[in-house]
């Protein structure tokens, strides 16, 4: 069943993000975007001068060729839309003094940015009353902050550049998660523009300021996998370190957590709660500093670089949580899965979008959660209903429970870590377009409404060159009491192609009876195989529904008998764990073992 995808509420005078009752909202965004885009321009075009005119060349143009022409030749060889590239490289500025294809590479991300922030300015008009247009211009904001990054992080590498330590620290892995993402959300507001509820003629008027932007993103995005690598000096796409290797590791913590988590913040996620000291205390007594989570999260800084811990205490939390793109470095900590609970009842059947159903949606980078329940309660005939959506980067969720029917998890986009989380639901469980691994998870199949058949996975990969996709590694797929109980009435399968690209690997997992002898399933009704361009793997899976002689015969189906093939989607490669999950104290295997 297709996706419902919006940002903010249907109905427009209870929206927290439609224009049609907050126009002063729209208003400070647009303003907001004006001015950040004015600035950036300014400090961006001198960054891209310098790096332009002093990077040195280290390859010779192509014999009976100018430079110019040469480089752009090769740079555009490698996109999916070369004639679009060509079109663009040939008329920016700089691109006289390129020498070498890979000088093209900021300037093709920064020519990018700009025309992300002219679909914003052109589409400001469009916004007051039209949610649909409203959405847009939230995504399409984030997407240009994330191009903003990449291009920050691709010039700061530059030795004229070197200043910007900030940016020059970011990794290869950084960009392309970034570059991935904001592809995933323009994905996800022309999929919005494309649905039933906006204005035929404000829809068309918006899809004409978006013409041509998903291709270049595409372009842009190509450009520097192929070109752009190397931005730090390390190349991040390495073998993982083993637990003896790791000089971050301690003792009394007992495993490997990637890198990209502070050493602090690991020890937030194996502490006893006793030992830890909160920013906030949630409780439904009155016994905390505030009521609800909602009101937390309200009261917490913005944009900060702290962590922010809060506490929730045990008890059944009836609300929405949304954790906006300002509310950096937020942490949950439930007095455990089971004992503290979020419940939501959204469903698109109730007339909510789907990205709206989500009992808990955070679009914040460096979120954490442990030791909770998430839970929408719709029911499997209220269809799709999410339980918790992450959409910010080094995104972590470890002890928890995530349970719902239709769409429970929505992994939508950057690098997400799920660590001994339990997942329950029916129809596309785990979906979105995120780089995610659950590690040590268990996947249980609830029982769906009748002529519903349970899909694991519904992965959203658009583009060949996305770093994203769904790895599910060591985990357990088990049946739900009352789907055993049925005696597996309803078939279920490892997962169904969303989108051309989707990506999905099964590692060292146990499959339980319920999972179905072919192990996927077409998207829709026709049964028609997929195109060779999804990627589904399963390697060294156990039990009796792992066994693979019964599979469908797609050619996007791989059996994987390598080691090297199967490292590709663990912790440290697929999400590049080893730099930024070790201080968070999560529990994970780096490597296979």
């Amino acid at each position: 069943m297709a996706h419902t995808i919006k940002l903010g509420s249907p109905e427009p005078t209870r929206s927290q993000r439609g224009c049609a009752a907050q126009s002063n909202r729209c208003r400070r965004l647009l303003i907001l975007v004006s001015v950040v885009s004015v600035a950036l321009a300014v400090g961006l075009a001198v960054s891209l001068a310098i790096f332009a005119v002093r990077r040195p060349s280290n390859r010779p143009p192509s014999a009976g060729r100018g430079p110019t022409e040469a480089a752009i030749t090769r740079a555009c060889g490698v996109t999916r839309y070369p004639a679009l590239c060509a079109n663009e490289l040939t008329k920016l500025p700089g691109a006289a003094a390129a020498g070498d294809a890979a000088d093209l590479v900021p300037m093709s991300l920064d020519a990018t940015r700009r025309r992300v922030a002219g679909a914003l300015s052109n589409a400001s008009a469009l916004a007051v009353g039209a949610p649909a247009v409203a959405d847009c211009l939230e995504l399409l904001d984030v997407a240009g902050e994330l191009l903003e990054r990449s291009v920050r992080a691709v010039a700061a590498a530059s030795p004229a550049n070197s200043t910007d330590a900030a940016a020059a620290a970011h990794t290869d892995d950084d960009v392309m998660t970034w570059l991935s993402a904001a592809l995933t959300y323009y994905d996800t507001c022309h999929d919005r523009l494309q649905q039933a509820g906006a204005d035929d003629d404000v829809r068309a008027q918006m899809l004409e300021y978006l013409t041509n932007l998903g291709e270049h993103l595409s372009n842009s995005l190509a450009i520097f996998k192929e070109l752009g690598g190397g931005i730090s000096g390390v190349n991040r796409r390495r073998l993982l370190l083993d637990a003896s290797n790791n000089e971050d590791d301690d003792d009394d913590v007992g495993f490997v957590p990637p890198r990209w988590v502070k050493h602090s913040d690991r020890r937030l996620l194996v502490a006893a709660a006793a030992d830890i000291v909160p920013d906030m205390v949630v409780a439904q007594d009155g016994s905390g500093t505030h009521l609800s989570i909602g009101d937390a999260v309200e009261a917490a800084p913005e944009y900060g670089s702290r962590r922010v811990v809060i506490y929730v205490k045990a008890g059944e939390y009836t609300e929405n949580v949304r954790i906006g793109r300002s509310k950096t470095n937020l942490m949950l900590i439930g007095a455990g899965a089971g004992e503290t609970l979020v419940v939501g009842r959204r469903s698109v059947e109730d007339g909510f979008k789907t990205f709206d159903t989500a009992t808990v949606s955070v679009l914040a980078d460096g979120f954490m959660m442990r030791d909770m329940t998430v839970e929408n309660r719709a029911g499997a005939v209220r269809r799709q209903a999410v339980a918790l959506l992450l959409s910010g980067d080094h995104a972590v969720a470890y002890r928890c429970a995530v349970l719902g029917y239709q769409d429970t998890l929505y992994a939508h986009a950057q690098r997400h870590f799920y660590g001994e989380c339990e997942v329950a639901g029916t129809v596309d469980v785990v979906w979105g377009n995120a780089a995610a691994v659950l590690q040590n998870c268990t996947l249980r199949a609830r029982r769906p409404m009748p002529g519903q058949k349970n899909t694991l996975t519904a992965q959203g990969r658009t583009d060949p060159n996305q770093s994203t996709g769904i790895s599910l590694h060591r985990c357990r797929l088990l049946p739900a009491p009352e789907l055993a109980a049925a005696a597996y009435p309803t078939p279920t399968y490892l997962g169904r192609p969303w989108k051309l690209y989707a990506r999905v690997v099964y590692m060292v997992s146990f499959m339980a009876e319920h999972v179905a002898a072919a192990g996927w399933l077409a998207w829709d009704a026709s049964g028609r195989a997929p195109d060779s361009t999804v990627y589904y793997g399963e390697y060294q899976n156990s039990g009796p529904g792992a066994a693979v002689a019964g599979r469908v015969a797609w050619p996007g189906l791989h059996v994987i008998t390598l080691e090297a093939e199967a490292m590709e989607f663990t912790v440290g490669r697929f999400i590049d764990g080893d730099s930024w999950l070790p201080p968070t104290g999560v529990a994970f295997v780096a490597g296979l073992t």
